[in-house]
């Protein structure tokens, strides 16, 4: 009886010790895991943060040696002479044009296009997704010849016009992709009830279909604007004159060969971004959710 006793309080020490020499490990690699996080949480932020610094400074304090984390003296001066200018509106209009232009075009079809090849099986309907997809490994830049050509072809180079099947051409695919994996979770007993119930087709689709696959048309919404919204390769290439130019590629030209009027850049810059990062702060739930729903099927 004392062995047993004695056995298992040795053991119950012995278990003891052991954890209190995990806990230290654990300890540590917590420690780490969160500094790595800090590392990586300022790495990311600390452009954006220097680029909101940098258009608050009077312009004697951008170029000071060496610069201040802090500006010495914030100014608005930078942001009013953006905003009085007739150019940066006209930029901006053209990209809000071309933005809700794609995104309305985009979800319009994907919805639509997505649903014909989540519900109907036809000739091809299994490896046209596949088809789709591959042509989303073509880099962007491989396209601007063909895209050039066909374009001067039907003479809408440097128009907005002719901007918007460009967009669309790269961004319908995976949009496509997504909408048919969300119909395809969509239960077709739910759709069969509401035909049972006198819905036409249509209406099933309308009433019942279209409003469960409301996280999948905000993630696609969100992600056709804010890349039409982004966008530089193609609108740089395309777009000849001063009149049509988008936002970013109007932006880039304020980056002069001798000098650059680098607070009023900046101020750009955060006009520029201050859009798509409310739209991603509001609607980020729903384009996690759409991106990852979307994704389960294929």
């Amino acid at each position: 009886m004392s062995l047993s006793v004695a056995s298992s309080t040795t053991a119950a020490a012995t278990k003891v010790s052991a954890q209190r020499k995990v806990r230290p490990k654990l300890a540590l690699k917590r420690v780490l895991l969160y500094v790595s996080l800090w590392v990586a949480f300022v790495w990311s932020v600390f452009p954006f943060y220097w680029m909101i610094a940098t258009s608050l400074r009077a312009k004697a304090d951008i170029f000071r040696r060496p610069p201040s984390i802090v500006p010495q003296g914030i100014t608005l001066q930078n942001y009013v002479d953006l905003l009085v200018s007739a150019h940066f509106w006209r930029f901006a209009m053209n990209s809000l044009i071309l933005t809700l232009s794609v995104t309305l075009i985009s979800v319009f079809i994907s919805v639509t296009a997505g649903y014909a090849m989540a519900r109907h099986r036809f000739k091809g309907s299994v490896m046209l997704p596949l088809f789709m997809l591959y042509g989303q490994m073509f880099p962007p830049v491989l396209l601007l010849i063909p895209f050039y050509v066909q374009l001067r072809y039907l003479g809408w180079l440097d128009s907005l016009y002719g901007l918007i099947p460009v967009y669309l051409s790269y961004m319908l695919p995976l949009c496509v992709w997504l909408m048919r994996g969300f119909f395809s979770q969509v239960p077709h007993s739910l759709e069969d009830a509401a035909r049972m119930d006198g819905c036409t087709r249509w209406q099933a689709f309308w009433k019942v279909i279209l409003p469960m696959a409301q996280p999948g048309i905000v993630a696609v919404a969100t992600w056709v604007m804010i890349h039409s919204w982004n966008e530089f390769l193609y609108a740089s290439t395309f777009i000849l004159s001063e009149k049509n130019r988008t936002l970013p590629l109007g932006l880039s030209k304020l980056i002069g060969q001798y000098t650059t009027d680098w607070g009023v850049l900046m101020a750009g810059g955060v006009v520029t971004a201050a859009p798509i990062v409310l739209v991603f702060f509001f609607l980020q739930k729903h384009l996690v959710a759409g991106v990852g729903g979307g994704a389960v099927k294929g």
